[in-house]
């Protein structure tokens, strides 16, 4: 009877955990792709600010936290083009030094409408909501209200969210932070 008690117990437990496992298998992440997207500009343009030393190993992490989706609904091609473009430009100007203020570099502002509040192309890198092609990214931002960054930022005042990495949850993925 132990014997038929131990097998019977040992089908339960196991049926349990593929219950289990399939209901947690879904997904309803949207922005897969935009984020990869972004992530891959980021990892690209943060090899230029001395922050990430391989690309592909970065690009790899975020191919996988990416399947999390953006933490905001996905604004459309558009919208993800123009932030994507924004974080090569910061890139490739921080090969003018990593210090370089947006309106220093040599090829024009990285951020084309001007508006951003980072003082250097690697504050773009690291931090695209900063910059109005990329403030999609920064979740629940309302204008005159104070905003908490991600699990590892700080909050900020007035409408402005604190710095947040694309490993914290004001980021892109959720994930621990390659840069």
């Amino acid at each position: 009877m132990s014997v038929l008690s131990t097998a019977t117990r040992a089908l339960l437990s196991a049926a349990s955990v593929l219950t289990i496992m399939a209901a947690g298998c879904g997904t309803d992440a949207k922005g897969v792709d935009d984020c990869r997207d972004i992530e891959e500009a980021r990892c690209s343009a943060d090899k230029n600010c001395g922050v990430v030393m391989n690309v592909t190993e970065c690009q790899n992490f975020y191919r996988d936290q990416c399947l999390h989706g953006l933490p905001v609904s996905p604004p459309g091609s558009a919208v993800i083009k123009a932030c994507v473009a924004t974080i090569q430009a910061a890139g490739a100007c921080a090969l003018e030094g990593r210090d370089t203020a947006p309106s220093d570099c040599s090829n024009g502002n990285p951020s084309q409408s001007m508006m951003t509040t980072a003082k250097t192309t690697c504050e773009i890198v690291s931090n695209p909501e900063k910059t109005a092609e990329c403030a999609f990214l920064m979740p629940n931002m309302d204008a005159g209200t104070t905003a908490s960054g991600g699990s590892g930022g700080a909050g900020g005042s007035a409408g402005s969210g604190g710095t947040t990495d694309a490993g914290d949850a004001g980021g892109l993925a959720g994930a621990a932070d390659l840069n």
